[in-house]
């Protein structure tokens, strides 16, 4: 592991941002693929919502639930409603 191990609150403004680079550092620095908030929102559902596709890519590649829900029982599918690239993320979701 290395120093581009990132805390989850870190991850998800990495996430949100569209910061792949960060991302693909941070998870291969040992950054969990699952993180979440204080809502139980995962990264995936926030990559979703953000319409970040490639890290939605990462993220699944890494070992993100794809069926985890939040504490309001919607999970990442329900998150694309946001997105443009929604059937290419929802692809991603599939596999």
């Amino acid at each position: 592991m290395n120093d581009n191990k990132m805390s989850d609150p870190d991850f998800l403004v990495a996430v949100a941002r569209g910061d792949t680079v960060a991302v693909a550092a941070a998870l291969e620095a040992g950054t969990s693929a699952n993180a979440r908030d204080q809502h139980e929102n995962s990264a995936l559902m926030i990559g979703c919502a953000r319409d970040r596709t490639e890290i939605c890519r990462l993220l699944i590649g890494a070992g993100a639930a794809t069926a985890h829900r939040n504490k309001w029982g919607l999970g990442p599918s329900d998150w694309l409603r946001w997105a443009t690239d929604a059937d290419g993320i929802r692809k991603l979701l599939a596999s």
